[in-house]
C-alpha cells in the first residue's frame, strides 16, 4: 500500500482508501476531510473516517459542505432519491456529532470559503426561524461558537463556584449508600 501522501485519491481504489484511513493520523484525516470528493465513496471511506474521535470541528464542517447539504435541506426524507440516501445519512451523522460537540472545538481554524458557507448557513437557517420553516440540519449556534467567532478572548480569571454549589465527596456519596 501506498504511503497516505503518496495515494491517488481520485484513482485509489474503494478498499486502498479504507486502508489508508484506518492507518491515518487524526492530522491526516483532518487533512482529508477538507477536499474528499463525495463522488468517490462518502459511505464508506469519508463515513469511517468522519466517525473517529479527535477530529476538528472545522475539518468536519468542511466535509460537510463538501457534500452539497444545501440541495437536500429541505427536502423531506421521503423524497430524497435513493441513490442520494447515503449522501444524506452521512450528512444526517456529520450534523448531529456537531451539535453534540463530539468534533474538537478550535484546534484548527475555518479555511475562509468553508467559514463564509458557515456563516451564509447560520444566516439561513436564522431567515428560516423568522419564516416559521426548518431545513434538515440546523446547527447549535453556541456549539459553533469557536469556529464563528475563534479569536474572542477567554475571561482572564477562573470563575469561583457559588459556596452552595460546592460538594464534599461524603455529600455525593451519602445518597447512594443510605437509599
Amino acid at each position: 500500500m501506498a504511503a497516505f501522501a503518496d495515494i491517488d485519491w481520485n484513482e485509489a481504489g474503494e478498499d486502498e482508501q479504507l486502508r489508508a484511513v484506518r492507518k491515518a493520523t487524526t492530522a491526516q484525516l483532518n487533512q482529508l476531510l477538507r477536499s474528499y470528493d463525495w463522488s468517490l465513496f462518502h459511505e464508506s471511506v469519508l463515513g469511517w473516517a468522519m466517525a473517529q474521535k479527535g477530529l476538528d470541528m472545522s475539518a468536519a464542517l468542511s466535509a460537510f459542505f463538501n457534500g452539497d447539504p444545501m440541495r437536500f435541506n429541505y427536502v423531506p426524507n421521503s423524497d430524497v432519491p435513493a441513490s442520494h440516501r447515503g449522501i444524506c445519512r452521512l450528512l444526517d451523522s456529520i450534523a448531529q456529532r456537531v451539535n453534540a460537540g463530539f468534533y474538537l472545538p478550535g484546534t484548527i481554524e475555518m479555511r475562509q470559503d468553508g467559514l463564509s458557507k458557515l456563516h451564509a448557513w447560520i444566516y439561513y437557517q436564522q431567515e428560516d426561524v423568522a419564516d416559521r420553516r426548518r431545513g434538515r440540519w440546523v446547527f447549535d449556534e453556541e456549539t459553533l461558537e469557536p469556529i464563528l467567532h475563534p479569536h474572542r478572548s477567554e475571561p482572564s480569571e477562573p470563575l469561583e463556584a457559588e459556596p452552595e454549589a460546592r460538594f464534599s465527596l461524603g455529600q455525593m456519596v451519602r445518597p447512594l449508600l443510605n437509599p
